[in-house]
């Protein structure tokens, strides 16, 4: 994402953000963020890194072709290489993580399971290099999940990636409720599955001017709405490094690519609720700590809330101190008759509370509280907590 400091001006080391679509340029900084979270679940873990950088020139103003003969290391597209990398490690500590629980339980027959990390990215990652530094990881647990962006050349010279899958035979079908989104109303969709497994080939500048020689093998994964008029509509082609030989394998990496749009709320947290560019700082040196922190507090939020539906009943205490429960549960029973042997206030109940402090009405139509709401209540649950702390019965002896 991009982080918008245009009005500024005293802010130094920023750099253009515009696209080469605008006349005008606006000042900022880019943002690349690794969200850690659960394939098959709704949740968040946390944040394994994020990289904040200036950009130096725009794109348009390079002369045509330098870029396909500078190495990817010079390049920005290097923050998917070191994002990969962050997933990679992330899977080691995680392996070595189980292998001490394992040794530590008595009762243990059986080794841990090896762990599976997916980096994930949208169409700016199909990127040549990063295909073939994922496939040198395929067996250690870890895989590249991208959408299709360029219609490759095919090892075998025949024909391109996407012609090649759009012949394959068709495995399935899955049908989608549609909500309704800007310029169209809700619908059902029935979308087309295909996959296939290909060899991409080595792009030509690649082998001319970096002279790289490693072909890729990946599995691609169509899914195409069949009554779509033509060039609108859902159409998804995804390259995963990871075998996919059946329908329900295709469809799990469709799923798994429709949690890339928690790194997109993710930032939406980010600048509206916790208002990054509102920060107000004048060097990079400063802007950066109060940035990182701002991401750990949209981490934090993003996990509670999923946390809250899907593991309603979990205990608050996974997610709030002693103290802010306490401070919570006064707030709610404020004039009320206190309750004997009440039980302890669960994660669903904590994140109501929060959510009617932040301005969330909780009526049948509402659903579920969003992440703004959430930020606004802890925002406001932070005074009320210091002021419980301060005003509370204080135990003492003699």
């Amino acid at each position: 994402t991009t982080c918008n400091f245009d009005s500024h001006h005293s802010l130094e080391g920023l750099g253009p953000i515009s696209s080469n679509k605008n006349k005008a340029d606006f000042a900022g900084l880019h943002v690349h963020s690794t969200l850690l979270t659960a394939a098959d679940e709704d949740a968040v873990f946390g944040l394994l890194g994020a990289k904040f950088y200036a950009r130096k020139i725009r794109r348009k103003e390079q002369k045509p072709g330098t870029r396909n003969r500078e190495p990817i290391e010079s390049k920005e597209s290097v923050r998917w290489i070191e994002s990969l990398e962050l997933a990679r490690e992330a899977r080691q500590r995680l392996m070595e993580t189980l292998s001490a629980q394992a040794s530590a339980s008595v009762s243990a027959t059986e080794p841990a399971k090896s762990p599976l990390i997916i980096s994930v990215g949208d169409r700016e990652a199909d990127i040549y290099e990063l295909l073939v530094e994922a496939q040198q990881h395929r067996e250690q647990g870890l895989g590249l999940l991208v959408r299709s962006q360029h219609n490759r050349g095919l090892e075998d010279g025949e024909k391109l990636l996407w012609r090649q899958l759009a012949e394959s035979e068709q495995a399935g079908s899955l049908t989608l409720q549609l909500p309704r989104s800007q310029g169209q109303k809700a619908r059902e969709a029935t979308l087309s599955v295909r996959f296939t497994t290909v060899t991409i080939a080595v792009p030509a500048h690649k082998a001319k001017y970096l002279k790289m020689d490693t072909p890729v093998e990946v599995s691609i994964v169509e899914l195409r709405e069949q009554k779509a008029q033509e060039g609108k509509g859902i159409c998804w082609r995804l390259l995963s490094t990871l075998k996919v030989d059946t329908l329900a394998a295709a469809l799990q990496q469709a799923r798994w690519y429709a949690k890339r749009w928690q790194i997109e709320e993710f930032h939406r947290i980010l600048k509206t609720g916790c208002r990054v560019e509102a920060r107000q700082m004048r060097s990079l040196e400063r802007l950066r700590p109060m940035m990182a922190l701002d991401m750990l507090v949209a981490c934090r939020i993003m996990g509670m809330s999923a946390g809250a539906r899907q593991r309603p009943q979990d205990p608050a205490t996974d997610w709030l101190d002693e103290d802010e429960i306490s401070a919570l549960e006064a707030y709610e029973s404020a004039g009320k008759k206190p309750v004997k042997d009440a039980p302890p206030m669960s994660l669903g109940a904590a994140v109501k509370s929060i959510a009617r402090l932040g301005g969330h009405l909780g009526r049948k139509g509402d659903g579920h509280p969003g992440a703004q709401v959430l930020w606004q209540g802890l925002n406001k649950l932070d005074p009320i907590t210091d002021l419980w702390r301060r005003l509370r019965p204080q135990t003492t002896c003699g």
